[in-house]
């Protein structure tokens, strides 16, 4: 069969949100000629195994199965690498379409072909408080085309993003340095540092649900500054340099790590604050002494 757009569920253990997931999909005209690809991050919970083996016997959904659990990058790429349509939507388990969304989506592609991806806006849902807001992102964009630097000055992007398979081939896919936290947010610098071209499509093409314990929650503090040295460029948009060197030199100083901070505090020294190059002098003596 040819499908005209792929959607790649990533899960891990999460069986009951993969039901309500593959429900929002029936609420599209497309639906029929919807490629679903189900990557398993080698989950443990036998519900979610059997529920996996079911649909894999019972229904035309691929059903791939990581080797080892290497975390929301890993399973991504292994979605792209086997969608057979140009035009990929990736699903979080716990996440559901709007409806009609996959409809929109498919029809903003094939009328707007110079561009390389979709942001649109989206339904942000507190799972613990059950409200539900609507994250309006037309001020990332100017004239239906999603500009890098409004981007950089805030942050709205939605991370699962529709985007053709050849813009994720580009940029060599996404990054297992971030596989465990940011990786969205390091995968689409990547995709807009490199040219790719965003349309911005005015209504809400996917519904975050949002909670404490959710796949899209995990987040680290360190990572978000090894992103900013990865990124320099990117950040520099609307920061300044010295902005950028003191940021990243106080979120390393708690460490107390020799190896990090004394190359940093060479490289940035005339442009940290006069309290951060005292405390890098301080830091210098006492491991001068002490031999940290």
């Amino acid at each position: 069969m040819m499908y005209k757009l792929s959607v790649i569920i990533c899960l891990f253990n999460e069986e009951l949100c993969l039901i309500t997931a593959l429900r929002s999909l029936y609420l599209n005209k497309i639906h029929k000629q919807t490629e679903v690809i189900i990557i398993d991050d080698c989950s443990t919970n036998p519900v979610t195994l059997r529920l996996l083996s079911l649909l894999e016997k019972f229904t035309t959904y691929k059903v791939i199965r990581s080797k080892q659990n290497l975390g929301l990058s890993n399973s991504r790429n292994l979605g792209f690498e086997n969608a057979t349509t140009p035009y990929v939507l990736p699903l979080d388990a716990d996440d559901v379409f709007p409806e009609r969304a996959l409809d929109n989506i498919y029809k903003t592609f094939v009328e707007n072909l110079d561009f390389d991806f979709i942001a649109g806006n989206y339904y942000l849902k507190d799972v613990q408080s059950g409200k539900t807001q609507v994250v309006d992102c037309s001020n990332i964009a100017i004239s239906n085309t999603v500009d890098i630097k409004k981007l950089a000055a805030d942050w709205k992007l939605l991370g699962t993003s529709p985007c053709k398979k050849a813009t994720w081939q580009k940029i060599g896919g996404y990054n297992l340095k971030y596989s465990y936290s940011i990786q969205d947010v390091d995968f689409w610098i990547r995709v807009l540092s490199g040219g790719s071209k965003g349309f911005y499509l005015n209504q809400p093409i996917y519904t975050w649900n949002r909670s404490v314990t959710g796949m899209n929650m995990n987040f680290d503090r360190l990572d978000m500054i090894k992103l900013i040295e990865d990124h320099r460029e990117f950040y520099l948009l609307n920061n300044s340099a010295a902005e950028l060197d003191n940021k990243v030199f106080e979120a390393y100083y708690p460490y107390k790590q020799k190896s990090v901070l004394l190359p940093l505090g060479k490289l940035s020294f005339a442009r940290l604050k006069a309290v951060n190059k005292l405390r890098l002098i301080s830091f210098y003596f006492k491991t001068m002494f002490n031999g940290a």
